[in-house]
């Protein structure tokens, strides 16, 4: 199979199918850690210990293999791309300490809730959930944001030099982007509580979510713009007109969020509305992932330069050896989190 995959794939279509599944990959992961980040920086609304304990159910049995999608998409550059991975994990290690920080105190303090019966305890560990939770939306927003609009990196016959650092990765755009990340986040975490739980939580969530979903629509429109504005970053969009389409979809999922969230609430859907906000999530990221190509890490220096997928890539017999491995252990994952959501569909009340 493996000799018949490699004549099959020249090495150059392996580098663009691989390409292809990292921006899957990672589009997966923030489709589905949107709601558990979302109902974690959503976590101060409840104002007693059951009500936390509420909030925390509807993400227990998902949050935990979520993180598998993660590790996936830094497994997958690491395996297709090891040029560009070691590059990204050297010029942005502090972002990515940072995030690992963030991983640590979501998943440690997002389980001690359960166990915890001091309700002083019980509330420091859900503020230590909420920050764990609002550090990994920071950082990804940040970080999704500075590949879009590209690294300072000077390109040379031998080497890649950086020139950033950590206060430079927060220009105002890529703030913007944080903050659409939280926006989006707690928009898909909210929808979910009111689709999860019943009693004052359900209600107060349901009245949140589309104050929340007018936010996310004027921020993503503002946030698109300006991307398109950033030197660079349109170059594939103007070479293939027709993919200006996409924009254009992530902004019509986005009303249609607002739309279904301010329906009155005896009529309103909380999941559908949910999932139009994973729309305007999965072709917003599309928007950014687009003007990469052909570059995971592009310069804003040199424009049309950085480190490209071709240089970056890993041989014809590794991408091939992952591509299978790829098409045979994906599918188990998504049956498995599916079969896991079919088995956790009780609402959950207040006790």
């Amino acid at each position: 199979m493996l000799e018949y995959v490699m004549n099959l794939f020249t090495h150059e279509m392996l580098v663009n199918i691989w390409f292809l599944l990292w921006s899957v990959i990672w589009i997966v992961y923030l489709i589905a850690d949107s709601f558990p980040l979302g109902v974690g920086l959503l976590s101060p609304i409840a104002k007693n210990s059951a009500q936390t304990e509420q909030i925390v159910k509807t993400v227990s049995p998902f949050w935990g293999g979520n993180q598998v999608w993660l590790i996936l998409a830094a497994g997958g550059t690491f395996a297709a791309f090891p040029l560009i991975f070691s590059k990204m994990f050297t010029w942005l290690y502090l972002p990515m300490m940072l995030l690992l920080i963030g991983i640590i105190l979501r998943g440690l303090f997002i389980e001690l809730i359960h166990y915890e019966k001091d309700e002083k305890l019980r509330n420091i560990f859900r503020w230590l959930w909420f920050l764990g939770s609002l550090i990994i939306t920071i950082v990804l927003g940040v970080f999704f944001t500075n590949l879009f609009i590209g690294l300072p990196i000077t390109v040379s016959e031998t080497e890649y030099i950086y020139s950033g650092n950590l206060l430079g990765l927060f220009s105002p755009i890529a703030i913007l982007g944080a903050i659409l990340f939280i926006l989006l986040f707690t928009t898909s975490g909210s929808l979910w509580i009111s689709h999860k739980t019943v009693g004052e939580v359900k209600e107060k969530t349901q009245s949140l979510s589309g104050k929340l979903s007018i936010a996310t629509a004027v921020v993503a429109l503002i946030y698109i713009i300006g991307l398109f504005n950033k030197d660079g970053f349109a170059t594939n969009y103007n070479d293939c007109v027709y993919l200006y389409i996409i924009p254009s979809i992530a902004v019509v999922f986005a009303l249609l969020t607002i739309a279904l969230t301010l329906i009155p609430k005896t009529k309103s859907k909380p999941i559908a509305a949910f999932f139009t906000n994973l729309g305007t999530i999965i072709f917003g990221a599309t928007v950014g992932i687009i003007s990469l190509y052909p570059n995971i890490l592009k310069s804003n220096i040199e424009l049309g330069t950085g480190v490209d997928i071709f240089t970056g890539a890993s041989s014809h017999m590794t991408l091939t050896l992952m591509l299978v491995a790829a098409l045979v252990f994906v599918p188990i994952v998504l049956i498995y989190q599916t079969w896991t959501y079919t088995q956790f569909m009780e609402k959950i009340e207040e006790k």
